[in-house]
């Protein structure tokens, strides 16, 4: 007799689903530090025992939720790939990135508590400042950005400016976040394209 193959998810696979949307929902609801393994275990619909089959601390879950916004935000970077200013492409990818940080504000706002954690989001602020590095200093080579300051402290300007734009995001109406990106673009372009 044949095995039969299984079509869809895994039980557990819909588990570890059901912590992780509990955990976008609550994180959007209460501050990070207000969430507890219970509150996850139940929204989930699980036991506490059962939450930890799945996910060892609530940082694991954060750090799951955070790798996968981090993913989607990746595949948007356009304009780390492209040649000189391309404002369209640096528009495009500010604006993708915006959406993305206003959608997933509640997960965003949890500071790093762990050393997991904050491995992570180290990692993943190096793979973007060497992304936007590597990009200013191709243009730069080629003449069209600025090279009064090196590239990689350019990168990290960027970032700065990013970020603490995208944080104001959380409540932004579609027209705040076509603002933000305006203000972005122009900030970036005229750093890097002086």
């Amino acid at each position: 007799m044949g095995q039969t193959r299984r079509n869809g998810p895994s039980k557990g696979d819909l588990r570890e689903a059901a912590i992780l949307e509990a955990a976008r929902g609550l994180f959007a609801e209460k501050p990070y530090d207000a969430v507890t393994i219970d509150d996850l275990a139940r929204v989930a619909g699980l036991s506490r025992t059962g939450f930890y089959f799945y996910f060892r601390t609530k940082d694991a879950v954060l750090t799951a939720l955070m790798s996968r916004f981090w993913d989607e935000l990746g595949d948007s970077h356009v304009w780390f790939d492209s040649t000189g200013p391309s404002p369209e492409l640096l528009r495009e990818q500010l604006r993708a990135s915006a959406r993305l940080w206003r959608e997933h504000a509640g997960i965003l706002a949890c500071a790093p508590t762990t050393g997991e954690l904050r491995e992570f989001t180290g990692r993943v602020k190096a793979r973007y400042d060497q992304r936007a590095a590597d990009k200013i200093h191709r243009d730069q080579e080629q003449g069209s950005a600025t090279t009064t300051l090196p590239a990689h402290r350019l990168a990290e300007m960027i970032s700065a400016i990013r970020d603490a734009r995208y944080e104001q995001l959380a409540a932004a109406t579609d027209a705040d976040l076509e603002e933000a990106v305006a203000d972005l673009a122009q900030a970036i372009e005229r750093l890097v394209y002086a």
